[in-house]
């Protein structure tokens, strides 16, 4: 994996824009911190397939979709830190919705790629390529 391709990324600036909605979450964490998770969020979703790398390099991934695919990594684990609870044996108190969150407002503790952003990264849903592109069904095979 090239580093020069993460590191050539301005983080900052794209996860300012993917938190306006919620200064929040942007005012609770460092730069350097925010820098760091996007990285490690940046080589993972490299790594979910050899070709998000080369579709990165020649064009057919904009920098502003692999972004928004790694931003959302990140603010994943930003919004399950801010899901607390404290007890002290007669005092308990959570700060979770008892409502299911949006899709995208799911909270995890790891960096994952989602489904739906793996399809964004490979630009095709599961199982549909491009067009001409002939699977010959040997997921099965490979224990893919």
């Amino acid at each position: 994996m090239s580093s020069s391709i993460v590191s050539g990324i301005d983080w900052k600036k794209y996860m300012q824009l993917e938190l306006v909605d919620d200064r929040r979450l942007a005012d609770r964490y460092s730069n350097e911190w925010v820098i760091h998770k996007c990285r490690v969020a940046a080589n993972m979703a490299l790594a979910c397939s050899p070709n998000v790398e080369p579709r990165l390099n020649n064009g057919y991934l904009d920098e502003e979709t692999f972004a928004y695919v790694v931003c959302q990594m990140v603010i994943r684990v930003m919004r399950w830190t801010d899901l607390k609870s404290e007890t002290n044996g007669s005092y308990a108190y959570e700060n979770r919705s008892p409502q299911d969150n949006p899709p995208s407002y799911d909270a995890s503790p790891n960096l994952y790629v989602s489904k739906r952003e793996k399809q964004l990264l490979l630009g095709y849903e599961e199982g549909n390529g491009p067009i001409g592109t002939v699977f010959v069904g040997v997921n099965r095979i490979w224990g893919l």
